[in-house]
C-alpha cells in the first residue's frame, strides 16, 4: 500500500483593514469628504472648542435624519482640540455617509449652536 502524503496545512488570510484615515470636519457641508472602507478606521479632528468641553460625534445616512451609530463624544484638551477614532463597522453598506460634530446645548438651538456644527462625508465602500 503507498504511503499517503500528509495533509498540508492550510491559513485562511485575515482580513484587510485599511490604515486609520484622518478628517477634519468643517462647518460647511460637503467640504470635507473621504472613502473609507468597511472596517476601516477613521480618525476625526477637530479644534476651535472650550478646553473641557464636550463634543458630540454622529454618523448618519447623508443629509438625513437616519443615524447608524449611538452618538460618541471627546474632550476638547487644554488648546481646545480633540480627536476621535471611530471603526466603521465591517457590515454597514456602502453609501454615502455624514459625521455630524457639535457641542450640546440643551435644547435652546440658537446660533452658538449653530456656530459649533462641524461636518464630514464619509463614502463607505465595499472592502
Amino acid at each position: 500500500m503507498p504511503a499517503v502524503p500528509a495533509p498540508t496545512p492550510t491559513s485562511v488570510p485575515e482580513p484587510e483593514v485599511a490604515e486609520s484615515i484622518a478628517v477634519t470636519p468643517h462647518p460647511e457641508w460637503n467640504a470635507v469628504r473621504v472613502t473609507v472602507p468597511q472596517g476601516a478606521s477613521v480618525t476625526l479632528h477637530g479644534s476651535g472648542y472650550q478646553p473641557g468641553q464636550q463634543i458630540f460625534i454622529g454618523l448618519g445616512i447623508d443629509r438625513t435624519d437616519g443615524w447608524v451609530m449611538d452618538e460618541q463624544s471627546a474632550i476638547a484638551d487644554a488648546g481646545g482640540n480633540y480627536s476621535f477614532t471611530m471603526t466603521i463597522a465591517a457590515d454597514l453598506p456602502p453609501r454615502a455617509y455624514g459625521v455630524l460634530t457639535f457641542v450640546e446645548d440643551h435644547g435652546r438651538g440658537g446660533p452658538d449652536f449653530e456656530a459649533t456644527k462641524r461636518y464630514a462625508g464619509i463614502d463607505v465602500v465595499a472592502s
